[in-house]
């Protein structure tokens, strides 16, 4: 014999799969500060969504992907090109300045230029430092999807 599952049972459920509508989300989140019984269903609800995210099977194609980057062909090509792709960025850069700094160009402009270049160098080493010195902290890092 099944047992059927109460109201707020239900409306548990529909609020943690976030599936409840805008004022019976409100009116059920006014609940949950008042009903104690009510707020231990929808941790214990949440815990076991959690716990079957945990033991689902992993999809076929995270598989696929872990098993394409770990091949040494795959791994060589992705990093000859970030070599390729950056040598290309910094010679163009070099070559534009040095294209510039050869002009005829007046000097307000070649400094105007050369101020908006050191700025976009400095914005993107300060990110690049503040995103390697937080890596470690990051709670996502070791997220798959």
């Amino acid at each position: 014999m099944t047992r059927q599952p109460t109201r707020d049972q239900l409306l548990s459920m529909a609020y943690v799969d976030g599936e409840l509508a805008d004022a019976a989300r409100a009116e059920f989140e006014r609940r949950l500060a008042q009903e104690p019984a009510l707020r231990t269903e929808v941790a214990a609800l949440r815990e076991l969504e959690l716990l079957a995210r945990a033991a689902a099977p992993r999809e076929p194609l995270d598989h696929e992907w872990e098993a394409l980057s770990r091949e040494p062909l795959q791994r060589g090509v992705l990093g000859l090109g970030w070599v390729l792709l950056c040598a290309g960025v910094l010679g163009g850069i070099v070559f534009a300045a040095l294209e510039l700094a050869l002009s005829d160009e007046p000097l307000a402009l070649k400094l105007v230029l050369a101020a908006l270049a050191g700025g976009l160098a400095l914005l993107f080493g300060a990110v690049l430092r503040a995103r390697l010195r937080t890596q470690h902290l990051d709670p996502y890092r070791k997220v798959q999807r």
